[in-house]
């Protein structure tokens, strides 16, 4: 059993609800956490606005700040834990981000006064009904829930949309900043519990996603995300660059759960669900890489137990997904809304098999940001392509964008139809950029070129 944090049963738990939701929601995970050991004068429950417009998750990093500091809870470093759900991750993390600075405003994550953090099925890169929630359905079924009819919490809705900027810039704030490794088991230990198992809704399920939990994606709930930089200087021959993570491996835990029932203490893998949600409160810095282990070993039989049902549609929802956002901009920042991503192989495949392949089957879903087109997020099936690479050992997989120009006199650099301008990105040998269940961001550098009627120079 990983080493345990002896105060961490003594000092206050924090439980936050998601969007839409209430506190009311979680008193059966206060009542659990009060049984299994914790003083039940310490266990709060956080209630936040999330159905009014006008609010951001900066207001709710600020407000939560706000809230503990008016209920007296300690704001020294590693004061209290946190328990959340859903949207309740966003809100977290943009709290820390906020508060973890010094005097000077820099980034400071030894000061960071959450010790553990328990999610709880977070959307920590949207959720693909977010979408929904902004449209005229999410008004009429959700907007009565409060005094101001029709409101869904628009604002933070932006920040739950797949591929949203917000949860973009996030990560790079405390998932790869090297001067803020928030997530380092020395400052805030972070415990992922996500569910791939059918919805208990059967609206929900007609249109679930595979990989999902009806409502978050696995893929999109993991913090283990990488990152990549693209640079299009010279497009033929493109330069890649990968920021390294600010914190190891973080846990990740998979059950056969959906979103309602992860939060609850039931019968489905009961024993494993209790071990890890509490160990995720009591783990401390040297027993950390061994809790990680443990969940990695809970996703692995829950993910090979789910892909052997009876039913292909069960299996696949325990297919293993990655989720890919790309940010496109100039040399000069701006943003880029017209562009195309390819994938194909360059060599030995002139019918564009591979292409073809990938396109159709391998990349089930594509998802433009509706606040920034220059963000769009991809979802791959990894199990789907691991099978055909196994079929066919030769494949390689080389990806490569074009961009619209926006005249005949400003145009962009794209990459040339030659070998060397696209990147490998899936490798039957190598398998480089398999990453079942995580996050991928890729911010792309394309270069803008002015015509040369633009500026010109005439003889005096």
């Amino acid at each position: 059993m990983p080493d345990v944090d002896t105060d961490s049963m003594t000092i206050p738990t924090l439980i936050i609800h998601g969007w839409s939701d209430t506190s009311a929601s979680f008193r059966p995970v206060a009542r659990f956490l009060a049984q299994n050991g914790h003083d039940v004068r310490e266990i709060f429950l956080g209630d936040y606005k999330s159905l009014h417009d006008e609010i951001t998750l900066e207001d709710l990093g600020q407000a939560m700040r706000n809230a503990l500091e008016n209920h007296e809870i300690p704001l020294a470093r590693h004061s209290f834990n946190v328990v959340i759900h859903s949207t309740g991750g966003l809100v977290v993390r943009e709290f820390l981000r906020q508060f973890c600075r010094d005097g000077e405003g820099e980034p400071d994550a030894s000061i960071t006064p959450i010790r553990n953090v328990l999610m709880l099925a977070p959307a920590n890169f949207g959720s693909s009904l977010a979408k929904v929630g902004k449209s005229m359905v999410g008004r009429l079924f959700k907007g009565w829930k409060w005094d101001g009819p029709f409101e869904t919490g628009k604002r933070l809705l932006d920040a739950l949309e797949l591929g949203s900027p917000i949860s973009f810039e996030l990560a790079e704030s405390d998932l790869f900043d090297p001067d803020f490794p928030i997530f380092d088991p020395e400052h805030t230990r972070v415990t992922v519990m996500m569910g791939s198992g059918d919805s208990d809704s059967r609206l929900v399920r007609i249109n679930q996603e595979n990989g999902s939990d009806g409502v978050v994606r696995v893929s999109t709930a993991s913090l283990n995300a990488h990152f990549a930089r693209i640079d299009f200087a010279d497009p033929a021959h493109p330069k890649l660059v990968r920021v390294a993570r600010s914190a190891p491996q973080l846990a990740l835990a998979i059950f056969d759960r959906s979103h309602g029932n992860i939060t609850k203490d039931i019968s489905r893998q009961q024993e494993d669900w209790r071990r890890v949600a509490l160990g995720a409160l009591s783990v401390d810095a040297a027993g950390y890489a061994e809790h990680v282990a443990d969940c990695e070993r809970v996703s692995s039989e829950t993910i090979e137990t789910g892909q052997q049902a009876r039913r292909i549609r069960k299996r696949k929802r325990f297919h293993e997904y990655m989720h890919v956002v790309f940010r496109v901009h100039d040399q000069y920042g701006d943003p880029i809304d017209d562009y195309f991503i390819e994938f194909y192989q360059e060599k030995g495949d002139d019918s564009d098999r591979v292409m073809e392949k990938v396109h159709t089957e391998i990349l089930e879903k594509v998802k433009t940001n509706s606040i920034d087109p220059s963000h769009r997020s991809f979802l791959f099936d990894l199990t789907d392509l691991k099978q055909a690479m196994t079929a066919d050992p030769s494949m390689k997989i080389d990806m490569s964008i074009v961009a619209a120009d926006l005249s005949e006199d400003v145009g962009y650099r794209n990459p040339p139809n030659v070998e060397t301008s696209g990147i490998r990105v899936f490798d039957a040998e190598t398998r480089d950029f398999f990453l079942p269940h995580c996050p991928l961001l890729i911010d792309i550098t394309l270069y803008r070129d002015a015509g040369p009627k633009v500026f010109r120079i005439k003889p005096a």
